[in-house]
């Protein structure tokens, strides 16, 4: 199943780009949301139980199993695969485009940490319960935000 993501930034921020020159901060999320949107889920979902483990990605989806995610990671006609429903798809996907971006600019650490740790320009609230919470917007601005250096997402 694949799903195409809407581009949520509001506004075209400038960030460095690796050889020294610089990106629009809409091309890296556009890029980010493009290269979800052609992954499978299972796919989507093997990437982040790589980076993310089994119990924050079952939380992000709003599963009440920690080992539903590693069903979903299954290839469609293996053994014990699972499709997520599409609320919980479209989580895991925006989950993946955010991480993405922020490894990008930055490594896998500094996104896990990021999804996880309190944010002031969330009031306060994980990165991690707004996507639960299917607030994509608020992340994706905070996640300009972050990369770019500024203080109000």
């Amino acid at each position: 199943m694949r799903f195409i993501l809407a581009a949520f930034m509001v506004r075209r921020c400038r960030v460095a780009a690796d050889e020294g020159g610089a990106r629009e901060m809409s091309d890296l999320l556009v890029k980010a949301g493009d290269d979800t949107a052609r992954m499978d889920t299972h796919e989507v979902v093997a990437y982040l139980l790589a980076r993310l483990g089994p119990t924050l990605t079952a939380y992000i989806a709003s599963s009440r199993s920690r080992a539903m995610p590693a069903r979903w990671a299954t290839p469609p006609g293996e053994r014990n695969h699972a499709e997520p429903s599409i609320e919980k798809a479209r989580r895991l996907t925006a989950t993946r485009t955010v991480f993405w971006l922020i490894e990008e600019a930055e490594n896998d650490q500094v996104a896990r940490n990021w999804l996880i740790s309190a944010n002031p320009r969330l009031d306060g609230i994980t990165p991690a319960q707004l996507l639960r919470e299917d607030q994509f917007g608020a992340v994706f601005r905070a996640a300009d935000a972050f990369i770019t250096d500024t203080y109000h997402a």
